[in-house]
């Protein structure tokens, strides 16, 4: 029997200078045994889906990580038992080394247009996913299905990344602000105050036909949040939780019908409502790398400054 809840996995799309990616068929023993897909690892409990991601580079690929940045989440089921997996894949950038790959590891590879992989027998999800990734190519629209306790597992996985980030802050730097202003407590009233944005949003847009997305002003925000009393981090915490509670039962209630609906979003054009809480949850990662680069800051700083 398959756990219940769905597992964690990071993803590598090593993207070369000619712009192939390295896609690898998985072995016999793995849950997506004789699937296509891009290299991908088990997360544990220890590790964030980053730390997961090097350790992938350099032990399975046998190459030293460059630049990545998150791209996107996967949503993908074993073929084996259907247990179900969120992957969050990054796009890999100049790697040192030639990719490896040994037996255990993976069954072969192949490095191909991200766009057009051909005849390769791809993880059902992994092709519908290119199909979506690369639709400016080809100029189509490609509908997705979402599923409510996958996005709550796929939020949870980054709010949880995030407050791992934030307890590694030394106590006394925790509200020390960095040089542009913000402070690792100011990181995390911020969040909670996004996701409330977003899933206020997202609920008034399913409301009725013809709704577009009210962009978030981060600057409105910022001088609104600077006119507010300091608030202690017992507080922020607080608030997190409840947030994150509002939100699982959001979307504990929402249909799959719900969360595919369509409204237009002014930069980005025609969305789902789904896409708009993966884009939460990338939201909470992309915060939680800004707290690891204000600790770098402010514990680089000289003595008294």
């Amino acid at each position: 029997m398959p756990p219940a809840g769905p597992r964690l996995l990071s993803g590598a799309m090593m993207v070369r200078d000619d712009g192939l990616v390295l896609l690898v068929q998985h072995p016999a023993a793995s849950p997506f045994a004789g699937k296509w897909s891009m290299p991908l690892t088990g997360v544990p409990d220890h590790e964030t889906a980053e730390d997961a991601l090097e350790r992938m580079l350099r032990d399975s690929l046998h190459v030293e990580p460059g630049e990545y940045d998150f791209l996107d989440t996967i949503y993908a089921s074993a073929v084996t038992n259907g247990e179900r997996f969120i992957v969050n894949a990054f796009t890999c950038i100049g790697w040192v080394g030639e990719p490896r790959l040994g037996a255990d590891a993976y069954a072969d590879a192949a490095w191909v247009s991200p766009g057009a992989p051909g005849a390769l027998d791809l993880l059902p999800e992994v092709r519908d996913w290119l199909k979506t990734a690369f639709e400016e190519e080809t100029g189509a629209i490609v509908p997705r299905e979402y599923d409510g306790e996958m996005l709550i597992a796929d939020l949870a996985s980054a709010r949880g990344d995030l407050i791992a980030v934030f307890d590694a802050v030394p106590p006394h730097l925790r509200s020390a602000p960095d040089a542009s202003g913000w402070s690792p407590l100011d990181v995390l009233a911020h969040v909670a105050d996004v996701e409330v944005y977003y899933r206020n949003e997202a609920r008034r847009c399913a409301e009725g036909f013809g709704q577009k997305w009210r962009p978030f002003n981060e600057a409105q925000w910022e001088d609104a949040f600077r006119m507010r009393p300091a608030e202690e981090e017992r507080v922020l915490r607080d608030r997190l939780s409840a947030v994150s509670g509002e939100t699982r039962a959001y979307l504990g209630s929402a249909t799959r019908e719900l969360l595919a609906v369509y409204f237009d979003h002014p930069e980005r054009g025609v969305v789902q409502m789904g896409d708009r809480f993966e884009k939460l949850a990338s939201h909470y990662r992309e915060h939680a790398a800004q707290i690891r680069g204000m600790v770098q800051a402010l514990t680089a700083r000289p003595s008294g400054s």
